[in-house]
């Protein structure tokens, strides 16, 4: 049996696989926190879910069960200092502009592509991580032009030539063209 993947390898590996970069926001009475995520993804079409994977230690863990809810922001390119920030990579003084706004499962960010808001599903346990499955309650996307905020190999990036409008993924994907190969 070989040895276990270096787990620093694994993180530089992954590094390669390009994501968007998200703001997950909850609120708990009068409290609102917020947290930068690329790990995120959508799970499941009937029911409506979504994914977010949280670190164990961090505190978004008892914030979303306290909360009950969520919502995912995601980012355009133009709030990297955003990401930066409710990354706790933030340098500077004083916080960059963000306002949130009162939303279903979360307060949505001002300024987002997009923010899909959602009800704590149920939470997996999933080694150093828990995931957060959320049902999804509500949807918003931005009338701005589609440029989203990328990571990519440790640093952000951004599209060379953005989308001029959004499209619907359900025009574009034609089944019929899909071709799906197997290795033996």
């Amino acid at each position: 049996m070989s040895e276990a993947p270096d787990p620093k390898e694994f993180r530089r590996v992954m590094g390669l696989f390009a994501t968007g970069v998200t703001v997950v926001t909850a609120a708990a009475g009068e409290r609102t926190h917020a947290m930068t995520a690329n790990a995120v993804m959508s799970v499941s079409l009937e029911p409506l879910l979504v994914c977010v994977s949280v670190g164990r230690t961090a505190r978004m863990n008892a914030f979303l069960e306290e909360a009950g809810g969520f919502a995912l922001n995601i980012l355009s390119e133009a709030q990297e200092d955003l990401s930066r920030y409710f990354a706790g990579m933030w340098q500077r003084p004083t916080p960059p502009d963000y306002r949130f706004v009162p939303w279903v499962g979360g307060p949505r960010l001002e300024g987002a592509l997009a923010s899909v808001g959602c009800a704590v599903d149920r939470v997996v346990e999933a080694g150093d991580h828990r995931l957060f499955l959320g049902r999804v309650l509500a949807l918003h996307r931005s009338e701005a032009p589609l440029r989203p905020l990328l990571f990519f190999a440790g640093a952000y990036h951004r599209l060379r030539h953005p989308a001029a409008s959004a499209r619907d993924p359900l025009e574009i994907w034609r089944p019929e063209e899909v071709q799906i190969f197997y290795e033996q």
